[in-house]
C-alpha cells in the first residue's frame, strides 16, 4: 500500500463504502421505526418526541459500531491474519473505541455522500423525481436493482473518498505519534 497513489481510494475505503450502502437500508428501517415509536408516543407524551428524535438522529451510529464490532469478531475468528496492526483484539460484547468511531465515520460518510451525491447528480437531472433511486436504497434494501443506479454509483464513489480521507489522516496521525515517540528516546 504505499505506492498507492493518493488520489484513489484504498481498496478498504471501497469496501468500506460497498458495506455501508448495503448497511444503509437496515439503517433507513432502524431509523424509520423508532421515529414512529416516537411519533406514537409524542400523542400522549409530547416532550418525549424530542428525545425520541435525537434517538433515531444517532440510532444510526450505534447500529454501525456494533456491525463493526460483529464482523470484526467474525473475522477475529476465522481469518485472524486480517487483523489491522493498530486495533486491539474484540474480546467482549460490548464494542470497542474503535467501532464506535466506525460508527460515527460510517454516519458522517452516509451524511457527506448523500449531500455529495445530490449536488453532483442533482443538477443533470431532468426533475428531482430523477433521485428516487437514491431514496429507494435507503428505503429498499432487499430490492438489489436500486444498488446499481447512477446516483447509488456516484454516492459508492463519494462515500469511498470520504473513507479514504479518513484512512490518509489515520495514518498520517499514527506517523506523527510514532515520531513523537522516537524523538523522546
Amino acid at each position: 500500500m504505499k505506492n498507492w497513489p493518493a488520489w484513489i481510494p484504498v481498496p478498504s475505503a471501497w469496501v468500506s463504502a460497498v458495506l455501508l450502502v448495503l448497511l444503509t437500508g437496515s439503517l433507513a428501517f432502524a431509523v424509520k421505526l423508532i421515529w414512529q415509536m416516537g411519533y406514537f408516543m409524542a400523542r400522549f407524551l409530547p416532550p418525549v418526541a424530542i428525545s425520541f428524535g435525537v434517538l433515531a438522529l444517532l440510532s444510526p451510529i450505534v447500529i454501525i459500531a456494533i456491525f463493526h464490532h460483529l464482523l470484526h469478531l467474525f473475522l477475529d475468528r476465522f481469518f485472524p491474519e486480517t487483523r489491522s496492526p493498530e486495533m486491539e483484539p474484540n474480546l467482549g460484547f460490548f464494542p470497542s473505541l474503535m467501532s464506535w468511531w466506525e460508527g460515527v465515520m460510517g454516519w458522517s460518510a452516509i451524511l457527506l455522500a448523500t449531500l455529495a451525491t445530490i449536488g453532483i447528480v442533482g443538477p443533470f437531472l431532468p426533475t428531482w423525481r430523477s433521485l428516487y433511486p437514491l431514496y429507494s436504497m435507503f428505503l429498499a434494501w432487499d430490492k438489489t436493482h436500486y444498488l446499481f443506479t447512477i446516483p447509488t454509483v456516484v454516492w459508492v464513489i463519494a462515500a469511498a473518498y470520504i473513507y479514504h480521507f479518513e484512512h490518509v489522516v489515520r495514518h498520517h496521525l499514527i506517523a506523527v505519534g510514532a515520531a513523537n515517540r522516537a524523538n523522546r528516546r
